[in-house]
C-alpha cells in the first residue's frame, strides 16, 4: 500500500491535496477542493480519508484502501475501484457515473440518497451496505453478494442484479423498472410496498419473500421457488408465474387478473377464493392448493388447501 506522500498528482504531493481539502470542507477560503482528473493512484492508503465533496474524473484506483472514507456528496465520474477496499466508505447524496467496482470490498459501504449512473458492482462484496432512497440506473450488480443490504425507498431502472446473493436484503417502498433478477438467490428477501414494472426475477429462489401490498406489473417469475411467499394484497395482474413453486404463500387478497400460474405448485397455498382463481390461468400440470391437478373449476373447492381425493371418515369408529 502507497501513502499519499509518495504519489504525487500534477507537481503536488497527495497528502498537500488532501490537507488543503479538509481546510476547504471547514472554510473554502483557507483551503482548496480536492478536484482529481487523469490520474492513476492504484495501491493508495487512503483509509479515514476526509473527501467530502471531492471530485474525481478519470481516476484509476485499483486494489486501493479507502475504508471508512468519507465521500459524502463526493462527484464521481470515470473511476475505477476494481478490487479496491472501502468497507464502511460513506457515499452518502454522492454522486457516481461509470465507476467500477468490480470485485471490491464495501461491506457497510452507505450509499443513501447516492445517484448512480451505469456503473458496474459486478461480483463485488455488498454485505449489510446501504442503498436508501438512492436512484440507480443503467447499473450491474450481477453475482455480488448482497445479504443483509438496504434499499428502503430506492429507484432501481435498467438495473442486473442477475445471480447476486441477497439474503434478507430490505427493499421496501422500491420502485424498480425493467430490472433483471434472474436467479437471485436468498430468503426472507422484503419486497412490502414495492412497484416492479416489467421485472424478471425468473428461475429466482426466495422462500419466505414479502411482497404484501406490491405493486408488480408484467413481472416474470416463471422457474421461480417462492414457497411461503406473502403476497398479501399484492397486485399481480398479468404476472408470469409459470412452472413456479408456491407452496404454502399466502394470498389473501392478491389482484391475480390474467397472473399465469400454468404449471405451477400451489399447494398449501393460503386465502385463496374461487373468484381469484378464476381470473388467473391454470393448465392440467397447475397443482392447485387442495393437491388436485387444475385446471381449476368452479365450485370445486380446490382453492381450499388440504389434501386432495381423501375420502371422508363415516361409522363410529374403527375396528383393529
Amino acid at each position: 500500500m502507497l501513502h499519499a506522500s509518495e504519489i504525487t498528482v500534477q507537481g503536488r504531493p497527495l497528502s498537500d491535496i488532501l490537507g488543503a481539502h479538509i481546510l476547504w470542507t471547514a472554510d473554502p477560503a483557507r483551503g482548496r477542493r480536492c478536484q482529481l482528473a487523469d490520474a492513476t493512484l492504484n495501491e493508495v492508503d487512503l483509509r479515514n480519508a476526509n473527501l467530502n465533496r471531492a471530485s474525481f474524473d478519470c481516476v484509476t484506483l485499483l486494489d486501493a484502501d479507502l475504508s471508512l472514507a468519507d465521500l459524502r456528496g463526493a462527484v464521481v465520474n470515470s473511476v475505477d475501484l476494481g478490487g479496491a477496499l472501502l468497507t464502511g466508505a460513506d457515499f452518502t447524496g454522492a454522486q457516481l457515473s461509470f465507476v467500477r467496482f468490480l470485485l471490491g470490498h464495501l461491506s457497510g459501504a452507505h450509499f443513501s440518497e447516492a445517484r448512480i449512473d451505469g456503473s458496474n458492482f459486478q461480483g463485488a462484496r455488498l454485505e449489510a451496505a446501504g442503498f436508501q432512497d438512492a436512484a440507480v440506473n443503467d447499473t450491474r450488480f450481477a453475482g455480488a453478494l448482497l445479504n443483509g443490504a438496504l434499499f428502503h425507498g430506492a429507484r432501481l431502472a435498467v438495473c442486473d442484479f442477475s445471480n447476486a446473493k441477497m439474503e434478507s436484503v430490505q427493499l421496501p417502498r422500491v420502485r424498480a423498472q425493467s430490472c433483471r433478477l434472474y436467479g437471485v438467490s436468498g430468503s426472507s428477501m422484503n419486497f412490502t410496498g414495492g412497484c416492479l414494472s416489467d421485472c424478471d426475477l425468473s428461475s429466482a429462489t426466495l422462500p419466505d419473500a414479502r411482497f404484501t401490498k406490491a405493486a408488480m406489473q408484467g413481472v416474470r417469475l416463471a422457474n421461480a421457488d417462492l414457497s411461503g411467499a406473502d403476497f398479501r394484497e399484492a397486485s399481480l395482474g398479468g404476472s408470469d408465474f409459470s412452472d413456479a413453486v408456491l407452496k404454502n404463500a399466502r394470498m389473501a387478497d392478491a389482484k391475480l387478473f390474467a397472473a399465469d400460474f400454468r404449471g405451477a405448485n400451489l399447494a398449501g397455498v393460503r386465502d385463496l377464493t374461487a373468484q381469484q382463481l378464476q381470473q388467473a390461468r391454470t393448465d392440467t400440470n397447475t397443482i392447485l392448493p387442495n393437491g388436485s391437478r387444475g385446471p381449476y373449476m368452479k365450485s370445486s373447492g380446490a382453492e381450499k388447501p388440504g389434501a386432495a381425493g381423501v375420502p371422508r371418515r363415516s361409522g363410529l369408529g374403527l375396528s383393529c
